[in-house]
């Protein structure tokens, strides 16, 4: 059995792969007269937006309740409300708000979870309880498979931040959560949609008193929302996109061009899945300020300092969205800080570990939104909503998290910018941790400003900005040559968990025992499968600059190999077959990757109506 998996686990590496890149339009230029490659045009700011009107329930599910009982206890229905707008094929922004348990006809009287706790009747008899959520919207069709303005199906996902009141208890709080979104285009106007999404809150919403355990932040308290209705589409991009993209594939470039000028609204650059990504690494400030604490004191009582670092994409010039992470107070510490937990000795909150956020912005190019497109601007003022998630080392507490800051930054080169940001977060006072603040609706309560300066750094191609001096020289075409970062790190990470997934799989199903009898997960190695997979990455992508950092990869991945047989942790055949299990699960991901989204693939996997397609170019 062994010697059958090993044989096929090796077979995998017989699987290519090449580069991934988004289909190809090079007959669009840009209002600096540069021509661009492998980019969808877009419509401008005032386009694509959309209205949704719906019905919802919502399963309420408090800390320490059994989920299984909550039809009724938890069950609630009400009435939803949103505007939203596609910035680009692939990416949009959306508002909701829900009144739920008061509107006639949408009550629940026999609600026990629906704080007051227990009081049936009580909580739509005072309002019931109503939210406004933020939704940054992804459509997975366009982002990972072909673009096409005439589909009827869109699958999208989204990650949700927002606040909550609930006027049973007149009690709220921040809330974030994740959720998926269907649509089915009925027309050019009308759509019907299916909305799910589970959210996280505090204990502010939940109501509770506070002698009752209701658990705190964002692992205790949440709820399920389900919610159906019909979508309105205030402009009909769809059919206009079809006469244009038919004309310039009839005319070519230079009458397409002409075509975008005369009919309809200035386009707007939009790009393929691996362009324009970047990455930042700086240095903060933060200045802490619970409830109840006077700002004039936050230096040195509420003043952090630590590291942030961040990867994004801009999908437009003027739309981008990044994922951040920062920690304060663990490597740069304030002896003076007060206003951190634990309150009897908030220097304590340093020694074991400070704090940390990891959170996602919504950005808008103010600069080029209000002030027009120009590929070769140094100087871009950029805004920002934030949510996220806040997390307390001291107290392993941890909560919603919502902001709004401006950034500066200066392109120093075709790759190099510096920034500069100022943002002011608020969060629950599970978050905040500082446990005198006595807070009732979280969200106008604890926050923090939040100063940044460091390097961001463009990885790949950029496809909206150009040094001009560069482009004089004929020395633009530089910057699309290279390697594909954000493509390596993607495929790397999925090789590596391809590689875990098999690995797991394997050792439930073989149990074989270790040599030095500890435990039956011998078989196979998956220190060595993970190793391999990532020196297989590395080979890929570096192979034709310098054959000696593979050469590196593969003698480090051999070493982990060695040592495991050495510590007696698996036999000399265990880490073979890790070893051909990580080779060949970068291999088969590499290769999917290319087949599902690369240039030049034959393959292309869309929708339309109800159905999955898959087609093949011959």
């Amino acid at each position: 059995m062994k010697k059958i998996l090993m044989i096929l686990m090796l077979a995998l590496g017989a699987v290519g792969a090449r580069g991934q890149v988004f289909e190809t339009d090079s007959s669009y230029q840009t209002p600096g007269g540069l021509a661009t490659e492998n980019v969808v045009v877009a419509d401008g700011f005032w386009y694509d937006w959309f209205g949704q009107v719906g019905l919802d329930m919502t399963l309420q599910n408090p800390y320490g309740y059994n989920f299984s009982n909550v039809f009724p206890n938890g069950k609630s229905f009400g009435l939803e409300l949103a505007i939203g707008k596609w910035f680009s094929h692939q990416v949009g922004v959306r508002g909701k708000f829900n009144w739920e348990n008061k509107l006639p006809l949408l009550e629940n009287g026999h609600a026990n979870w629906l704080a007051p706790f227990y009081q049936p009747g009580e909580n739509r008899r005072k309002g019931g309880y109503i939210a406004l959520y933020g939704d940054a919207l992804f459509n997975l069709h366009n982002f990972f498979g072909t673009y096409r303005p005439d589909r009827t199906w869109n699958l999208s996902m989204y990650p949700r931040i927002g606040i909550n009141y609930n006027f049973g208890v007149s009690k709220g709080s921040l809330l974030a959560g994740i959720g998926m979104l269907n649509t089915y285009r009925l027309s050019d106007h009308w759509s019907l949609y299916g909305d799910i999404a589970y959210i996280m809150t505090g204990s502010g919403f939940v109501g509770k008193d506070k002698t009752e355990s209701t658990g705190t932040g964002s692992n205790s308290n949440g709820y399920l929302t389900i919610g159906i209705g019909v979508q309105y589409d205030f402009n009909v991009r769809r059919k206009k996109d079809d006469g244009r993209s038919a004309h310039r594939q009839a005319q070519g470039p230079e009458e397409g061009q002409a075509l975008r000028q005369t009919q309809g609204p200035e386009g707007v650059l939009t790009n393929g899945i691996w362009d324009n990504w970047f990455v930042q690494v700086g240095l903060d400030m933060s200045l802490m300020n619970p409830y109840g604490c006077n700002f004039a004191k936050v230096i040195p009582k509420g003043t952090v300092f630590g590291l942030n670092a961040a990867m994004g994409k801009w999908f437009t010039p003027e739309y981008g969205l990044r994922v951040r992470v920062q920690w304060d107070n663990g490597l740069i510490p304030n002896n003076g800080v007060e206003w951190l937990p634990p309150a009897d000795d908030p220097k304590q909150n340093y020694k074991k570990g400070g704090l940390a956020t990891i959170t996602m912005d919504a950005m808008l190019n103010l600069t080029n939104a209000f002030a027009g497109y120009n590929p070769e601007r140094k100087w871009h003022t950029s805004g920002y909503l934030r949510m996220g998630l806040i997390t307390q080392f001291v107290e392993s507490s941890k909560s919603p998290l919502a902001g709004i800051g401006l950034e500066e930054t200066y392109r120093l080169n075709d790759r190099l910018s510096l920034f500069g940001a100022l943002g002011y977060q608020v969060s629950t006072s599970e978050g905040m941790g500082y446990s005198t603040t006595g807070v009732d609706v979280s969200a106008g309560s604890n926050g923090f400003f939040d100063i940044d300066f460091g390097i961001r750094y463009d990885l790949g191609r950029n496809q909206f900005y150009r040094d001009a001096e560069s482009k004089q020289k004929g020395e633009a075409s530089q910057t699309m040559t290279g390697h594909n970062w954000p493509r390596f790190a993607v495929n790397t990470v999925a090789s590596v968990g391809v590689a875990y997934v098999g690995r797991t799989v394997l050792k439930k199903m073989i149990k074989e025992e270790r040599p030095d009898h500890s435990d039956d997960k011998s078989f196979p190695s998956g220190h060595a499968a993970i190793a391999f997979a990532a020196a297989r990455s590395i080979d890929k992508e570096f192979r034709k600059e310098s054959i000696w950092i593979p050469i590196a990869g593969y003698a480090a991945a051999t070493a982990v190999g060695v040592e495991r047989v050495i510590n007696k942790r698996h036999y000399w055949y265990d880490v073979v077959a890790g070893a051909a299990l990580g080779f060949g699960s970068a291999e088969l991901t590499w290769w999917l990757s290319d087949k599902l989204l690369g240039k030049g693939s034959n393959f292309a996997v869309g929708t339309s109506g109800n159905t999955v397609d898959l087609s093949y170019r011959f």
